[in-house]
């Protein structure tokens, strides 16, 4: 063994042993894990604790999460600038790269996982990413792009305000929970106004927002036209930001809607764009400048956020501080060390780590998260009907208070996405209760 020093590679990010108390798996696996020693001049006294630990590569892009032990130790007078050590045994190919150098200033190029297939103009959504490597990049269908899923908002559109750092007013919270929605069929193709109708008649009825990924498929109108029905509000989303892309998507949002804003929550600009190392984070920003500003000039003046992993925000707090309010996706399942039963507890654990990043108490909303209820086993994150169960009761749980703050993914299985290794071949199997839409039987 070797202990290699890493400035600032790496990011802290719960304190499992405060907020996870039960997780005895962890003893019982510690001699395999690395040992992580930060110097901590706020201490009185050594201290040792599991914590969840982001890896990042040469360029600061988040690779994957571990649980690790971190033994805290307090600096001798002489003690320099504070470092991580980690004791390793033979660091893969990831970990090297981390350890290689220090975090330096963000770079637009590098990804985090696997590189994806060719983004089309509204790319299809990947399986859930994880906390460890969130979020895979979409792939594109030959027929409709797919967007990527994420959780949500609250019922009631928040009162806007143009200017990004002035505070929204929060929207009412409502009593019940989003769901992330895609009108795709099984076999790539769009579904129609009468199919997504139908998909909404079995859902609607237990969720405030609905979230949507993009403006193909006509999916805006087809949307509208259901959740007026129904009495759901719309979270829309800007897939493709690019400069054409863009404004072409607020068009077709402002026509979808005809006009009518008071139906739409939130409007989001990309999703999980920096994880997947699509975009910069000066990118991101700014295309959420103009797409709020075409959005206003549309007349729309409800919230208009960045949506990406927790992982990316709590390395670039900034897309949350720039956004009305803070819109991250959080899926537990992809933590080896948090089983289904504990989902809740990750889930708000990491939001109580997002607050702390922020400079304001601006509101944080979780825009997708769920469990998968067939795949592979991912350490102690077991897919499985009943482990599905477990983990949305666990989740809804930690949100009884704040139901709207949570958006659940997702509505039903996504049969056009591809199963793949590192998504654990659990992509298509995110349905709630395990349901299948009615256009896919």
């Amino acid at each position: 063994m070797e202990s290699i020093t890493i400035p600032f590679t790496l990011f802290i990010l719960l304190h499992l042993a405060a907020a996870q108390p039960r997780r005895h798996h962890i003893h019982q696996r510690a001699h395999k894990r690395n040992k992580i020693t930060v110097t901590d001049s706020t201490l009185d006294a050594p201290t040792e604790l599991p914590e969840v630990v982001v890896y990042v590569d040469q360029f600061g892009n988040p690779v994957r999460t571990a649980t690790e032990t971190v033994v805290y130790v307090v600096p001798t007078p002489s003690a320099t600038p504070p470092q991580v050590i980690v004791t390793t045994v033979q660091p893969s190919a990831q970990t090297a790269a981390v350890v290689s150098s220090a975090l330096p200033a963000e770079k637009s190029t590098s990804p985090v996982p696997p590189p994806p297939e060719a983004p089309a103009p509204e790319p299809i959504p990947s399986a859930k990413p994880s906390s460890v490597t969130q979020q895979t990049t979409p792939k594109e269908a030959t027929q409709p792009p797919k967007p990527a899923p994420s959780a949500g908002t609250t019922r009631q559109a928040a009162s806007p305000t143009s200017a990004s750092n002035s505070p929204v007013p929060t929207p009412n919270a409502g009593s019940l929970h989003g769901v992330t929605y895609s009108p795709y069929k099984g076999s790539g193709g769009c579904k129609s106004a009468t199919e997504v109708e139908a998909d909404f008649a079995l859902f609607a009825k237990d969720h405030g927002v609905v979230r949507l990924y993009g403006v193909d498929c006509d999916q805006v109108a087809t949307g509208y036209a259901a959740a007026k029905k129904y009495g759901n509000k719309l979270f829309l989303g800007i897939f493709d930001i690019s400069d054409g892309a863009l404004q072409q998507a607020v068009s077709a949002i402002a026509a979808g809607v005809r006009n009518d804003w008071s139906i739409v929550d939130t409007v989001s600009v990309g999703n999980e764009l920096v994880n997947n190392g699509q975009v910069s984070v000066g990118q991101s920003l700014n295309a959420l400048g103009k797409a709020r500003t075409a959005l206003r000039a549309a007349g729309y003046q409800g919230p208009v956020v960045i949506v990406d992993t927790f992982v990316a925000v709590l390395a670039h707090p900034e897309l949350c501080e720039k956004s009305d309010y803070c819109a991250v996706n959080v899926h537990p399942f992809f933590d080896p060390n948090t089983p289904a039963h504990q989902a809740g507890s990750f889930v708000a654990t990491t939001v109580g780590n997002l607050r702390k990043k922020l400079s304001s108490d601006k509101r944080i909303i979780v825009t997708e998260t769920g469990w998968p209820w067939q795949g592979e086993t991912n350490g102690a994150a077991v897919p499985g009907m009943d482990q599905q169960t477990r983990a949305l009761s666990s989740i809804r749980t930690a949100y009884l208070s704040n139901a709207g703050d949570v958006i659940l993914f997702t509505a039903f299985n996504d049969l056009w996405k591809r199963a793949e290794a590192h998504t654990f071949m659990a992509e298509q199997f995110w349905g709630m209760g395990g349901r299948y839409s009615p256009a896919d039987k």
